[in-house]
């Protein structure tokens, strides 16, 4: 009878296991695919190659050797068996063989299927502080290996292999706090010009000193609306959810503005509480949340016509490819034309309105 066995990659499966991966993902992600052959784990099945995981091994600082678990994917014949559990399970005895003192992969955070297997492990969702705290100047390094300047949504889930645990995540109003303070922040240039543009004496906006105050909260006001119904009808529906900043995304947020003079929001999330539940259970009701957020959004852009709010609706509506796959429009386009079609035509009623206006 047949069983799998878990092995480091020979370096004759290596074809054979690219073209496993390029099965298993979409398209679009090839630009960001790596493979080591000397730190790839693969499971054999009959001699054939039906599962992998692709290690990045690297030095982070004098104290960190990080051990990054990249691709993780499973013949569609062969999901079901536990390999995923497997495989991360044989990687950290693996890794620490290496020498590696941390390990780390980055998952969304609707992706319950890929996340519940790192927190059987022991992994945790590392914050941004901490990141900082335990990779210093490194966190450059640790974000270029892991592709993680621009992703919008995914969160680093951290194990030190010394047992140390990490500060834990921040959640719910104190998360929705700090990120409402950041983006105010980062709408500062918007606000006052410090961009590249204003050389040219381009600018996208006109105060005066009556309404400097009233621009000041539009972060306060766009974030408000677009969390707090959703989370109404969260507790109506009776599903635990909590909120989540994303701890990556202020590098646009940052860039944009000071190079355009554009707003990016980085608006985080509400999220299904633990990592027993499922997309397949839970896509109607996340996108419901996402449509009453929009709608909200495109009232307080009625009300109040200004870009912060049109970009973060534009975002929630349009943006639902990698990097950006932490924004609403990912959740809304998981659930049919129909969705997609009243979020669409919402966000251009906004842009018609804009030209009215």
């Amino acid at each position: 009878m047949s069983t799998y066995t878990i092995s480091a990659m020979k370096k004759e499966q290596e074809s054979e296991t690219k073209a496993l991966m390029q099965r298993c993902f979409d398209k679009s992600l090839a630009s960001i695919f790596f493979l080591h052959p000397d730190t790839t784990l693969v499971v054999l099945y009959e001699g054939r190659v039906v599962a992998g995981l692709n290690l990045d091994v690297y030095k982070v600082n004098k104290q960190v050797k990080m051990g990054y678990l990249g691709w993780l994917y499973t013949d569609e014949k062969h999901r079901g068996k536990g390999l995923a559990g497997k495989l991360i399970s044989e990687s950290l005895a693996f890794l620490k063989g290496l020498g590696c003192t941390d390990v780390a992969g980055c998952v969304e955070g609707d992706n319950p299927a890929s996340f519940k297997q790192l927190q059987r492990e022991g992994f945790s969702r590392l914050p941004l502080v901490a990141q900082i705290r335990r990779f210093r100047f490194g966190l450059f390094k640790v974000w270029k290996h892991a592709s993680r300047f621009f992703d919008m949504g995914y969160f680093l889930w951290h194990l030190r292999l010394d047992g140390e645990k990490e500060m834990s995540y921040p959640e719910n109003l104190p998360a929705w706090f700090g990120g409402v303070l950041a983006n105010t922040v980062l709408f500062l240039p918007v606000l006052f010009g410090w961009n590249l543009l204003s050389v040219f004496h381009v600018s996208w906006m006109q105060l005066t000193r009556e309404n400097t105050m009233l621009w000041l909260a539009i972060p306060f006001l766009s974030l408000l609306a677009r969390t707090f119904p959703a989370l109404v009808y969260a507790k109506v529906r009776k599903k635990s959810v909590v909120y989540r900043q994303w701890d990556t995304a202020y590098f646009t947020a940052l860039l944009l503005p000071l190079l355009l003079g554009l707003p990016f929001p980085v608006p985080g999330n509400l999220y299904i509480q633990g990592s027993n539940w499922s997309l397949k259970t839970h896509a109607k009701d996340l996108a419901r949340m996402s449509l009453i957020s929009n709608t909200s959004l495109s009232l307080v852009f009625l009300l109040f016509p200004n870009p912060y709010t049109l970009f973060l609706l534009s975002l929630d509506t349009f943006f639902f490819f990698y990097p950006f796959c932490g924004f609403n429009s990912a959740r809304i386009k998981r659930s049919g034309w129909n969705y997609k079609a009243f979020s669409i035509i919402l966000t251009l009623a906004c842009y018609a309105f804009l030209l009215v206006y």
